[in-house]
């Protein structure tokens, strides 16, 4: 009987076994991530080059608690927009969130570019050290960086030198698993295997890749990938998603291999938040009702799961208003939530706090003593020019003047082999797998045609009849996704029409990229016309 036992015993062990064999974590060589690249110091006495008025956009922010109650805020900034020269920034709260200060430091890799800093998140760890985590990308660099104190409770705490950890933007905050390893999510971006799990075992001291999952490519974006360790053990990550909102993968083998990522919860295609409270239960943070999608960046609300996500409880409303987004939180030892976004970025540019308990969530109610709503962090007051509604680049300008007058005539009749015909109205969606709608600055010629419906990577169609058809799309000096080349060998000649922002973001945002030009052509019944990220096309009125 022994025998069999001890003989059982083996017999599982070596079912069990292939789940780690094998599969080693990939350490980090974090010597030769920034190659002769030497990061400058943090800037503690930040000057008039990041003050208020120079701060024309911000937003993406996060926020953690030092061990005696001490609240520190960071976000990213910049001159106009998301580019080259975004810098990151911090502030701190001595009593609760009541005041805040003014910029503590700011983290700018170059200045001016090519380098920038974005994507901040403050951590505590089991230790009480606080931990400042940002990305650095841009002249060849896309590395994870960090700067560390040990004081987190001091005004002026004492903090390390920036450090180099990994590849790939981390952007939410690690978690420690029961047998006590940090995984930190992070992603390369545009890639198979794009939402990576990084592992340390020696508290941060150095850094080994785990395993990643895989976002179907209809499906990929930003990742943004967060992470919960469940009661049963296994790993639940969470990811954001293109044309549904939320995916999700699961691992039972520490991280090391990942299920395909599938569409979880609907929401519109922005950050979202997730943690596991002192409690035990979830905190989700996200746009509109649980199984609701939404239209945008709008009705940020938090919910509880007390079953590891399976279901979700309450519904606490936190602000109701368009572009308020990118939400990240932590806890305070008596339970109260704070929570931490952002309120349109080019504009207001406010950072905002709100605070709550698990009742107020369950209840759908600030009605806690602690319960507070949009607390004002930090406001930037520089006027932003939004340039990229103006004809800035001189090669523009010219091809447009050098451009074929407008088409005139009754447009062609499409049959879509993929999608569909929908009439054009202002406001509504564009693609199917995309929170985009029609920006008010489209062309008059082109309201009340139609325009072929489909994904944002596949528009394809068969001409009817004969006639003109319009496609827009940005030319290739503003954005690396035009498909002018395509068309262009397809007959298509560009139009003498002024450049014009075809959609508005979720949440009504305007980026350059989205600035666009007409494209034309005549057709004959039974021409073919493929394009791919991205262009729509577009008929008038036969």
């Amino acid at each position: 009987m022994r025998h069999f036992l001890i003989l059982t015993a083996i017999l599982l062990l070596m079912v069990h076994a292939p789940l780690h064999a094998g599969s080693k974590d990939t350490p980090v060589a974090t010597g030769e991530l920034l190659k002769d690249f030497v990061h400058p110091q943090v800037n503690f006495s930040p000057g008039t080059e990041s003050n208020s008025e120079a701060r024309k956009y911000q937003g993406i922010p996060s926020i953690e608690r030092a061990p005696d109650g001490r609240l520190w805020a960071g976000w990213y900034a910049g001159p106009i927009n998301e580019d080259r020269f975004n810098y990151v920034m911090a502030a701190t709260s001595g009593d609760d969130g009541k005041t805040w200060s003014d910029l503590k430091f700011v983290i700018n890799p170059d200045g001016d570019g090519p380098r920038r800093a974005s994507d901040p998140c403050f951590w505590l760890d089991p230790s009480g050290k606080l931990w400042l985590f940002w990305w650095m990308n841009g002249g060849g660099l896309n590395v994870t960086m960090s700067i560390t104190t040990e004081n987190p409770d001091a005004e002026k705490p004492t903090w390390t030198e920036p450090r180099a950890l990994f590849p790939g933007v981390m952007i939410n905050k690690p978690i420690v698993t029961r047998d006590g390893e940090w995984l930190m999510p992070a992603a390369i971006w545009k890639q198979d295997k794009s939402c990576r799990v990084m592992v340390s075992p020696d508290q941060g001291r150095t850094w080994a890749l785990r395993g990643a999952a895989n976002v179907p490519p209809d499906r990929r974006n930003c990742d943004e990938p967060m992470l919960v360790e469940r009661q049963d053990g296994s790993l639940w990550l969470l990811v954001r998603t293109t044309g549904y909102g939320i995916g999700d993968s699961v691992s039972t083998d520490g991280g090391r291999t990942w299920t395909e990522v599938k569409d979880h919860l609907q929401q519109t295609t922005s950050r979202f938040y997730l943690r596991r409270l002192a409690s035990g239960n979830l905190l989700l943070i996200k746009h509109n009702g649980i199984d609701e999608r939404g239209r945008g960046r709008n009705h940020l609300t938090a919910y509880l799961s007390a079953d590891d996500g399976k279901s979700w409880k309450g519904g606490l409303l936190l602000d109701a208003r368009d572009t308020v987004s990118y939400p990240d939180a932590t806890q305070a030892p008596d339970g109260t939530i704070y929570v931490i976004y952002d309120w349109n970025r080019a504009d207001e540019k406010h950072i905002l706090m709100t605070t709550f308990t698990e009742a107020d969530v369950l209840s759908g109610k600030y009605g806690s003593s602690v319960a507070r709503q949009r607390v004002l962090i930090n406001h930037a007051t520089g006027i932003n020019p939004k340039p990229w509604r103006k004809k800035q680049r001189v090669t523009s300008l010219n091809q447009h003047e050098k451009a074929a007058a407008q088409l005139k005539g009754p447009g062609t009749e499409l049959k879509p082999v993929n999608g569909e015909i929908r009439d054009v109205k202002l406001g509504e969606a564009i693609f199917s797998n995309r929170s985009y709608t029609f920006h008010d600055q489209l062309p008059q010629f082109l309201h009340g045609g139609h325009f072929v419906f489909s994904t944002m990577e596949n528009t394809e169609v068969v001409c009817n009849t004969p006639g003109v058809v319009y496609t827009v799309t940005p030319l290739p000096e503003r954005n690396k996704d035009s498909v002018t080349k395509e068309l262009q060998e397809q007959g298509f000649e560009l139009a003498a029409v002024p450049e014009f922002v075809l959609f508005l973001m979720p949440g009504g945002r305007e980026i350059p990229g989205n600035v666009c030009s007409v494209y034309q052509r005549r057709v004959a019944a039974g021409d073919r016309i493929k394009v791919g990220k991205w262009g729509v096309l577009f008929t008038t009125p036969r």
